[in-house]
């Protein structure tokens, strides 16, 4: 896929929301980040992060200001239309559980070819523990199909109020040796292996049973 290069503008309802949400976040989920060099990808590109919490998402939207995230979320949000009017607003890409893997596939491809950062929580639901240790292989399959950089960023704990959390940016995983080879269940399995072991190392690293920091 020939991804878009140009730097998009700006919309004024994210804006706003960041703008609302920051003051308020840093009052009551403190967060350092970690890593915000590794933060100036240029778009279009794939964002992944564990999930441990419904807070991950607005954590991710305020602290990463550089980009507004398409996050791929249930389609059961929509239903409400007045919440449907927002989170359409907020670029949320609506996926039904029961859709297909094509129907997926195609929603987060349009909003790469675009030119946009793709938000995605490769576990698919809120999971603790070890990050990462069972993920869906949608995401390798995306980035597969699409060549985008694939950016990690690991949240350091489950977000609680007035608690103080890091969130970690780490560089974009290398793939580019995969993509020679033929877009099969094996390369993805590769890739999928990759950002499990990337989440591993930044477990053991950050976690708050080694973390020196």
């Amino acid at each position: 896929m020939k991804a878009e290069q140009t730097k998009k503008p700006r919309t004024w309802f994210y804006q706003f929301a960041r703008l609302l949400l920051t003051p308020i976040l840093m009052v009551l989920y403190p967060c350092k980040l970690i890593g915000d060099e590794h933060a100036s990808v240029t778009e279009p590109f794939i964002l992944i992060s564990n999930h441990q919490s419904m807070m991950d998402p607005l954590l991710l939207a305020v602290k990463l200001k550089r980009y507004e995230i398409h996050f791929i979320g249930k389609r059961e949000l929509t239903r409400p239309r007045v919440l449907k009017w927002i989170v359409d607003h907020l670029h949320m890409v609506a996926v039904s559980r029961k859709a297909s893997d094509l129907s997926a596939m195609r929603a987060a491809t349009a909003v790469l070819r675009e030119g946009h950062v793709l938000g995605i929580f490769p576990e698919g639901t809120r999971m603790h523990g070890i990050p990462m240790e069972s993920i869906e292989s949608g995401t390798s399959f995306i980035a597969l199909r699409t060549h985008v950089p694939l950016l990690p960023v690991y949240i350091c704990g489950q977000p609680k109020p007035f608690r103080r959390l890091k969130m970690v940016v780490s560089p974009p995983i290398a793939y580019e040796d995969l993509l020679g080879e033929s877009m099969d269940k094996g390369t993805s399995d590769a890739l999928t292996k990759r950002i499990q072991q990337t989440y591993a190392d930044l477990y053991e690293k950050y976690n708050k049973k080694t973390s020196v920091e």
